[in-house]
């Protein structure tokens, strides 16, 4: 089940909440963000890894699909993913967030400038979002303290996340990081389900523990 819920901050940009339909909502206190990739390439709510992502998620924890607003070259994308944190910090014991590719950069930047994301997933990031005006992924990474996931495909054509997975190895500590490659493209076609499947289960450890991030 979703449906539509608004941001605050005058963009017009708002989010499709995916929540499971027979689950107690007194014991949904979770929920992961879900940043879509480029708008201006086809990036979009709807995006099949999103799609997959939420279907991945434990019935008790909810599923928010960010539709931007209009096209900021990242500045305005930035804030409604911020913008969403606050939907959620104000819903959710716990929440985490997602992205994909555009989406992956701004989920990592939104995290580490946060005060309290449980966890962040990011699948093919850019290195930056407008030439490091908006995001430096690297230097993001560097800076977090938040239990992150990388995933990658060896075959991408579009980024490379070399120096994103060096950093992300040498600054956390094992238990802290979850570091995944498919053999795939860009696009992940050929490895949606396995990429969702390990999404959702590194989210569940996460939000699922005892652990609560304090704010």
């Amino acid at each position: 089940m979703s449906h539509t819920v608004l941001f605050s901050g005058g963009r017009d940009a708002r989010g499709h909440l995916d929540t499971t339909e027979t689950t107690d909502k007194h014991t949904v206190d979770s929920c992961v963000i879900a940043c879509p990739p480029h708008p201006q390439h086809g990036g979009h709510y709807t995006d099949k890894r999103l799609r997959a992502v939420s279907d991945q998620l434990s019935p008790e924890i909810d599923c928010l699909r960010i539709a931007y607003g209009s096209w900021d070259h990242g500045h305005g994308e930035y804030a409604d993913v911020t913008n969403a944190v606050e939907w959620a910090r104000s819903r959710y014991d716990k929440y985490g967030l997602f992205g994909y590719s555009f989406g992956a950069a701004l989920a990592i930047g939104v995290a580490t400038a946060s005060t309290c994301i449980d966890c962040v997933s990011a699948l093919a990031p850019p290195q930056s979002i407008d030439d490091g005006s908006v995001i430096e992924t690297t230097t993001a990474i560097h800076r977090t303290d938040t239990p992150t996931q990388l995933i990658y495909g060896t075959q991408d054509e579009i980024v490379t996340v070399d120096p994103i997975v060096e950093m992300l190895q040498q600054h956390t500590s094992r238990d802290e990081c979850d570091i995944r490659s498919f053999p795939t493209d860009h696009s992940f076609q050929s490895s949606i389900d396995e990429v969702s499947i390990a999404v959702g289960a590194f989210v569940d450890s996460v939000i699922t523990s005892e652990t609560k991030c304090q704010q």
